[in-house]
């Protein structure tokens, strides 16, 4: 094995030999080895925390997007030319779906309780995935079948106490005519035929009814027809709402951003905030490592100098002290990257066995993206590259002469 590490050594660079010999010789020297293993656990938690913190707010938003753009329009678009909506598939490949829609605001009212609410016009042919996978009760045909009913989410139905079988009477915000009484806004009575529930806040907020029934009751008010845009990515709505409506034909579009832009937009810099505090704590571990690296060179100035006077440069001598420091720093980034996508991994199992729980009954949600473990890791051995850079250029301004001399 000792013959075998020799000759392994003996394929490195002289540099690259020299300065792994440095990080074993450090053993034995208790301060100096002391401040090194804070550096390399230091750089090993901050990138293990890093990367648990990261998926889990990765499995977060993606949780939200799901559950809430699953359920609302990723893009709105209102038209009068139905052939126009029927071709943005063909001319923007982002667009998965589209399907006629009409979402209005409107109030619910149930004996004793009155309370605003989103409310939507489907077909129950035409159901998002996730939209038609959140029905608790009922049946969706339901609402074509029988005129004049309504899918609540089980939070609103809560809010109205009523239940499948029950009546409410929906009232919109804005329309409406004389009457003998006065002015009168256009409402009418709804039979609850099933709950559903997005595990998100829509479920206090959302009543989904057959769009003819819709279309009957805001009569009039509705100057274009409405159609539903979903993309296989909801994230590009931003991007392709301007290029949509340039299109002629189309009289106005709207993106999911209108009603929960403000939330994602905080799950995002709450994400980058996150992120930037933790590898803080990297920087922190990773400049440690000037600490010992100064001592280093400090410690060995007679025989850099010997070094310097048998003829090594100094580009050589800096990468004698870099490839010290980052020896350290590389094996604390990739153990902690390691630790850290196990621990990921398992994280839910390891907070049951703990008896941990961050919310009753829920599970955290994780994503793992190797893409960001890799950004992680890159950061981290970006830290520890600028950190030697002063120690190492220390060691190559080391006068020979100097120092060997009283030898």
């Amino acid at each position: 094995m000792k013959k075998w590490g020799a000759v392994k050594n003996l394929s490195l660079p002289l540099f690259a030999r020299i300065g792994l010999r440095y990080s074993q010789s450090r053993r034995g020297r208790g301060f100096l080895s002391f401040i090194t293993l804070f550096s390399v656990t230091g750089i090993f938690l901050g990138v293990l925390a890093l990367t648990v913190v990261s998926s889990v707010m990765n499995g977060f938003e993606a949780d939200l997007k799901k559950r809430i753009l699953g359920v609302i329009p990723h893009l709105l678009v209102s038209t009068e030319q139905p052939d126009l909506a029927a071709r943005l598939p063909e001319q923007f490949h982002q667009i998965t779906q589209v399907t006629p829609h009409l979402q209005l605001e409107a109030l619910a009212q149930s004996p004793g309780e009155l309370t605003p609410l989103l409310l939507q016009g489907i077909e129950p042919a035409a159901i998002p995935e996730f939209l038609a996978g959140s029905l608790l009760t009922g049946d969706w045909q339901q609402l074509a079948d029988r005129p004049y009913s309504v899918m609540l989410g089980v939070g609103l139905a809560d809010q109205l106490k009523v239940g499948p079988g029950q009546q409410i009477r929906l009232i919109l915000a804005q329309g409406g005519s004389f009457t003998p009484m006065g002015w009168m806004p256009r409402q009418r009575l709804f039979t609850v035929v099933g709950l559903l529930s997005t595990g998100s806040e829509l479920d206090n907020s959302l009543a989904l009814v057959h769009l003819p029934d819709l279309k009957k009751l805001s009569a009039g008010q509705i100057q274009s027809s409405q159609w539903r845009l979903s993309l296989q990515e909801p994230f590009d709505a931003p991007a392709l709402e301007p290029r949509i409506a340039a299109l002629p034909g189309v009289s106005a579009v709207t993106d999911w951003r209108d009603s929960h832009g403000k939330l994602f937009a905080a799950v995002a810099m709450e994400k980058s905030m996150m992120w930037l505090m933790l590898l803080l704590i990297v920087a922190v571990a990773a400049f440690n490592i000037v600490s010992a690296l100064v001592m280093m060179v400090t410690e060995k100035q007679r025989e850099v100098a010997i070094l310097k006077t048998q003829g090594m440069t100094d580009r050589q001598l800096f990468l004698v002290f870099a490839v010290q420091g980052l020896n350290n720093g590389v094996l604390g980034t990739l153990t902690g990257a390691v630790a850290g996508v196990l621990l990921t991994w398992q994280l839910n199992p390891i907070l049951s066995v703990l008896g941990v729980q961050v919310i009753a009954g829920v599970v955290l949600p994780t994503d793992i993206q190797p893409l960001q473990i890799l950004t992680i890791v890159l950061a981290a051995l970006g830290l520890t590259a600028l950190a030697v850079i002063y120690p190492a250029w220390r060691a190559v301004r080391v006068q020979p002469a100097e120092v060997l001399r009283d030898e």
